[in-house]
């Protein structure tokens, strides 16, 4: 018992904070007379100019396995890739619409690597309940767009030398569904049959500075640089689109890819996540800002699937993902001082410059994988295992420096950040 209930009770408390959205949905929805609810526009957190109309938050965005790309970018395996199309940027963007079926998706090239790249995607909706679509793949991909924003790592990677994600080349398709049960409540599901392989680091250059963008790319894995792998995904999300009442947004999702189910693949594991982000205005200069994350990987998955934290938008104090395992907990707690506004009507806005104070917190660990059961392992977690990071920071409303070091006890050492859009 003492064994899992750490873990439940951190569960319980991510689910709790997102769930209070939904209670208080539930009591007002009779009555509702379109002012109760507003959505929470902006995609990652707080309103920047820049990037408002070229951002995606994948994580709380239309239901999609693999992860979205965008038509213009620049980054260390693909140099300069140029492209057109809608970038998967808006669930209702229309680049091409036949007879009801939504078509979205981009064409490029890719000066680094010398190809062409393609993600295309087919949709059709049923009323605004229930969604059927599939999608085609043969792209650069990245998992790392919830530590620093696509548009933001193209510009620092150019700019300044800092590419902050790793990549692999996704090829193929897959079958998706979305049924939404209510304003708040959603459920996805896909089959997704993906060649998955290796890239190297294909350009050095940048316009100031070295930076790290000459350091290699990882492969997938230590010892295969390709994979072919069949998978079920499936989603659960709620309050996805961000609606706010009163002072409090708060969204939940869980994923989990599923490859261990009978398919014949070069690996089989299972993948679960829980994101949450919660925003509290405690008053109309202080923001409380509140995102945990925990995750857990059962049987044998690739290097690239494994959970890393550290660096940038993780525990800002500590090393790029010098954290590792198939066991993951982290929090990152932030309280905004500054003038606040248009809350109420959906869009947290902050009107000049504005400071923050902040706690990175997180944990990760490799544990034997003979269990089918995603809470097996956390047994090995410990309150005093988590590593710590503090820091301040201060923006305006285009850049934002932050400073982190790590409390008594954490590895890491102080740093210093320059964001433009931070993605919580």
């Amino acid at each position: 018992m003492k064994q899992i209930f750490l873990p439940t009770c951190l569960v319980i408390l991510i689910i709790s904070t997102s769930v209070s959205a939904q209670d208080k949905y539930n009591r007002h929805y009779n009555d509702y007379n379109g002012n109760h609810y507003k959505t929470f526009y902006q995609s990652n957190s707080l309103a920047y100019d820049l990037f408002d109309d070229y951002e995606f938050d994948n994580k709380f965005g239309a239901y999609r396995f693999l992860p979205t790309s965008q038509s213009i970018r620049y980054n260390r395996v693909d140099a300069l890739f140029v492209g057109v199309g809608s970038d998967f940027a808006d669930p209702h963007s229309e680049l091409l619409n036949i007879s009801g079926v939504d078509f979205d998706g981009f064409i490029g090239y890719s000066t680094g690597q010398k190809d062409w790249q393609y993600r295309a995607s087919a949709s059709k909706a049923f009323g605004d309940w229930l969604l059927f679509g599939g999608e085609l793949s043969n792209s650069t991909a990245t998992d790392d767009h919830w530590r620093t924003g696509l548009s933001e790592n193209s510009v620092t990677s150019l700019v300044a030398g800092y590419d902050y994600h790793d990549y692999y080349r996704a090829e193929g398709y897959g079958l998706f569904s979305e049924l939404k049960l209510g304003r708040l409540i959603s459920l996805g599901a896909s089959y997704n049959y993906t060649t998955y392989s290796s890239l190297q680091t294909n350009t050095e250059y940048s316009f100031f500075g070295d930076g790290n963008i000459g350091r290699i790319n990882p492969s997938i894995d230590g010892s295969v640089d390709r994979i072919l792998q069949e998978s079920i995904g499936i989603q659960f999300s709620l309050n996805k689109q961000g609606y706010t009442q009163g002072i409090i947004t708060s969204k939940l999702i869980i994923d989990a890819e599923l490859s261990d189910i009978g398919f014949s693949n070069d690996f089989n594991y299972n993948k679960f996540e829980i994101s949450s982000l919660n925003y509290l205005k405690l008053d109309d200069h202080t923001l409380f800002k509140l995102r945990l994350m925990a995750g857990s990987i059962t049987g044998e998955s690739p290097d690239f699937k494994n959970f890393a934290l550290g660096g940038i938008g993780t525990l800002r104090a500590t090393g790029y993902k010098f954290y590792r395992g198939n066991r993951m907990l982290m929090s990152n707690a932030e309280v905004v001082f500054g003038d606040l506004w248009n809350f109420d009507d959906g869009e947290l806005e902050i009107d000049g410059l504005y400071l923050t104070v902040f706690l990175d917190s997180g944990w990760t660990d490799f544990v034997n994988n003979s269990s089918e059961s995603a809470l097996s392992g956390f047994d090995s977690f410990g309150f005093k295992q988590l590593t710590h990071n503090i820091g301040a920071g201060i923006g305006t409303g285009f850049v934002r420096l932050e400073v982190a070091t790590p409390l008594a006890g954490s590895e890491g050492f102080t740093s210093l950040w320059v964001r433009l859009n931070p993605t919580f």
